[in-house]
């Protein structure tokens, strides 16, 4: 396998931002956050767009800056939002275009880390029952990654990828 582009994929406060940027600098290849994007595009945050918009609204605009994004070039690390895998066939359009890496976290940091965020507007609320609600929707569609990996070890799948690359 060659590596082209990699999409980091998992739940919402997984750490795909975070790892995206250790994995930049580790292999120096360019960091593209999904979410920045379409934020940058739209000219709102993610909150606002859902607000505003709507979901369904915010799916498309995912799904075609995700392909605009992929088609840009070769060589890139796309975090993606939690939930760009799960929407108009994502998962199976990443699979496709590059190597897929499931950043899986246990649910109580998820929940805690989650439960200190206003941004997330899938997550407002009840988060412990909101994680639970997506991971049960989700964890089917992440588990299609080509590559599943624990978020303590990151380091172990850095030098994977450092592998491939070469």
């Amino acid at each position: 396998m060659k590596l082209g582009r990699i999409y980091l994929i998992g739940m919402p406060g997984s750490g795909k931002s975070f790892f995206g940027l250790k994995l930049s600098e580790a292999i120096d290849y360019p960091l593209v956050d999904l979410d920045t994007v379409i934020e940058e595009k739209e000219g709102k945050e993610i909150s606002e767009i859902f607000e505003i918009n709507g979901e369904d609204y915010f799916r498309d605009l995912e799904s075609k800056v995700l392909h605009e994004v992929s088609e840009s070039s070769d060589h890139k690390i796309i975090s993606t939002g939690g939930g760009a895998p799960c929407y108009r066939q994502g998962i199976e359009y990443m699979n496709s275009q590059g190597v897929t890496v499931f950043l899986e976290t246990d649910k109580e940091i998820l929940i805690q880390r989650l439960a200190e965020k206003t941004h997330r507007p899938l997550v407002q609320g009840d988060t412990q029952k909101r994680v639970d609600e997506l991971l049960k929707a989700r964890l089917p569609i992440y588990k299609k990654a080509q590559i599943s990996i624990a978020h303590r070890e990151v380091d172990l799948l850095l030098d994977v990828l450092k592998a491939l690359k070469n």
